[in-house]
């Protein structure tokens, strides 16, 4: 087992990009943007916060639709493509870095954005909680937090311990997982050959259910208002491979 204490701090690089380039497709931005649009239903000019933001994704194309964005993420790689994104673009994003457990504004934004499972790095229910409650604080009162992720029911039910794909680079790509039923802890292996140029990577997300995301957000100080199951707005159930809340600040 690697030490994996922190392996967030040097996941987010350049070879992330090219091996998740080919699975987060303009297409698959437009449909979730699509979908932030219509839960959302916020005024032109309202600001919004992307937390864990990556390389622009959503803040470039809400952006585009008249909002305010501010990304924020840790890696200064993404947050570097994110700046050249936006510029080739012609759209003002404000890209800071910061460790999402502390948000550096208060009271600010009408809406936070928590996309692609970007919670569970921590694994620990306290760790978590400082983001959550850091996305409370960086809201207006009454402003919203969206937060997509995985769920413990779709992981279990669709677990696969292997899997392999060819990337769009030229590179081929092999996984292996397991998963702690205790823990609720899912942790991978991602390793990958191009000619003779090998490489791995390791991460660990903790994997909740709807119901313990349902504690944890009301903690935080958030009242989920709407569970969906996909981006076109369907309802979340136990088989739906998404779980996207919308939750209302609470004072």
């Amino acid at each position: 087992m690697p030490d994996t204490a922190e392996w967030w701090e040097g996941y987010f690089d350049e070879r992330f990009i090219a091996l998740y380039r080919d699975f987060l497709t303009p297409e698959r931005t437009a449909r979730e943007v699509g979908g932030l649009l219509e839960m959302l239903m916020l005024p032109p000019g309202a600001e919004v916060l992307d937390l864990a933001c990556g390389w622009g994704r959503h803040s470039i194309a809400l952006a585009r639709e008249g909002f305010k964005v501010t990304g924020q993420d840790l890696s200064e790689t993404l947050l570097a493509r994110a700046r050249k994104r936006a510029e080739k673009a012609e759209v003002a994003v404000d890209f800071v870095r910061g460790d999402m457990r502390q948000v550096p504004w208060t009271g600010r934004f009408d809406a936070v954005l928590s996309m692609f499972s970007s919670l569970g790095y921590f694994l620990s229910d306290d760790e978590d909680l400082k983001v959550l409650r850091a996305a409370h604080d960086a809201l207006k009162p009454d402003g919203l937090f969206v937060m997509e992720t995985m769920h413990r029911d779709h992981v279990v039910a669709a677990f696969a311990d292997r899997d392999w794909w060819d990337a769009g680079d030229g590179s081929t790509v092999w996984v292996e997982r397991e998963f702690d039923a205790v823990e609720g802890v899912s942790r991978e292996w991602t390793r990958w050959r191009r000619g003779d140029a090998t490489g791995e990577k390791y991460h660990e997300l903790r994997i909740r259910s709807a119901t313990e995301w349902d504690v944890l957000l009301r903690r935080a100080g958030m009242v989920p208002v709407e569970w969906y199951g996909d981006w076109e707005l369907a309802p979340f159930i136990h088989s739906s491979e998404d779980l996207i809340v919308v939750c209302r600040r609470a004072e």
